[in-house]
């Protein structure tokens, strides 16, 4: 990994950190938070257009929408690059990181908002599982992708696509009234640790195969 970039991703995992610490001393120490209720404010809507738009979006980051990426990103990898650390990397973070999140939501037990649910859910609230486990695996997408596309063109354009669908996705849980915005932040600080240290992982990984080759 090039080191600029390495250092970029560790002190964005650093304010990660600190901002993901931070939500967990405010959710667990207080039931209504201003800063909730202003972020949602700005984005209540009753536009079937809109609603309808944000639930394909929402679906990006659902069970299925995540199992189909992912599998298509293995698929991609496998047929064009045969990076099979890549394709572990990939299918151990998320599955591990959906996990990891369900641990936090149990042991936080933060509850949804109380508003009519315009998507179904089932579980607790902090953090969002959306979020978490959609940036995990935009992350990586957009890592490899970047990693081996040619041209800083197209590295650019697969960098700010996935940065939008990721923001996107989160957006559409709060539009939905199924997450509070402090925990899709909160899954997005703690997806992105998730998702560097796997990163980090496979740099390892190929380094000392490379060595051992």
């Amino acid at each position: 990994m090039n080191k600029r970039v390495e250092k970029q991703l560790f002190i964005f995992s650093l304010l990660a950190g600190v901002i993901g610490v931070y939500l967990l001393y405010l959710v667990t120490s207080s039931e209504a938070l201003w800063i909730d209720k202003a972020i949602a404010s700005v984005f209540v809507t009753s536009n079937d257009s809109i609603l309808t738009l944000f639930g394909y979006f929402t679906e990006l980051g659902s069970k299925i929408g995540i199992g189909a990426v992912a599998l298509l990103s293995l698929l991609v990898l496998w047929l064009t690059k045969k990076d099979y650390i890549a394709m572990a990397t990939i299918a151990l973070a998320v599955a591990l990181g959906n996990e990891v999140n369900k641990l936090l939501k149990n042991w936080i037990g933060r509850e949804r908002p109380d508003l009519e649910h315009l998507d179904e859910v089932a579980s607790l609230s902090f953090p969002s599982g959306h979020a978490m486990v959609g940036i995990i695996l935009y992350m990586l997408i957009a890592y490899f992708l970047v990693k081996y596309i040619s041209s800083k063109k197209g590295k650019w354009i697969a960098a700010i696509a996935c940065t939008l669908i990721i923001l996107l996705l989160g957006l559409s849980r709060i539009i939905l009234h199924v997450h509070y915005p402090t925990d899709v932040i909160g899954g997005y600080a703690f997806g992105f640790i998730w998702g560097f240290l796997w990163i980090l992982i496979y740099e390892m990984v190929k380094e000392w195969l490379k060595k051992k080759a």
